[in-house]
């Protein structure tokens, strides 16, 4: 059975063995234990992984489109994610795994950006209102339209940590501590990039608002 979440990762997921030591393969249990003894583990860390790709597929997406991967390079990037997500399962303890996706999917954002030279473009919407999320009417889908075109250019030519802590922080909802955390920085410098992406932000939202006054579009 598989997971048809556009990621296509297997329902049932046997993480390998950490490095430096940790839990043994299946393969390495079975020598010594009989088969039916590695299966309760193997089932309930599939179980475990299902339950995440439903539940924070579309958060891990989003991050990464709003942290710049491409549209049409998203999907690869959140099953790289969760990809890593099933090798270390055995090593995130539980109720930490979101943080851990997000750190997963802040270091895959940044690769997609310098590996492929992604140039981060206005969202496409057919994409954004897929399937994924709840259908809205067509009023709400002009107004989300226009909020994420609005957010794409705030967003576009930002520093790449200047906008990593603002999406964490204003869009995905993570406390500065929980960015510190994701992103390996120190408390202090979190909060300087939160205060300069706050800066960028109204800044550009002024723009914004006097290019609707002249009679353009916001």
């Amino acid at each position: 059975m598989t997971i048809t979440m556009g990621v296509g990762l297997p329902a049932t997921v046997d993480p390998p063995a950490p490095e430096g030591g940790g839990p043994p393969l299946r393969s390495e249990v079975t020598q010594s234990r009989p088969q039916a003894a590695a299966e309760p583990a193997s089932e309930l860390a599939g179980s475990r992984l299902s339950e995440l790709l439903r539940a924070e597929y579309v958060r891990v997406w989003r991050t990464l489109r709003r942290l710049g991967v491409d549209v049409g390079c998203a999907d690869d990037a959140a099953q790289e994610v969760f990809i890593v997500m099933s090798r270390r399962l055995g090593d995130v303890r539980e109720g930490a795994e979101r943080t851990f996706l997000l750190s997963c999917a802040v270091r895959i954002a940044a690769n997609y950006r310098r590996s492929w030279r992604v140039k981060h473009e206005v969202a496409d919407e057919r994409a954004l209102a897929a399937e994924r999320d709840p259908r809205p009417s067509a009023e709400q889908l002009l107004d989300h339209k226009r909020l994420r075109q609005a957010l794409d250019e705030l967003l576009e030519g930002w520093p790449e940590d200047i906008r990593t802590a603002f999406v964490l922080f204003e869009l995905e909802g993570l406390s500065v501590p929980e960015i510190s955390q994701v992103t390996d920085t120190k408390l202090g410098t979190v909060a300087s990039r939160l205060r300069r992406a706050r800066e960028l932000f109204q800044a550009g939202a002024r723009r914004l608002r006097a290019r609707a006054a002249a009679g353009g579009e916001p």
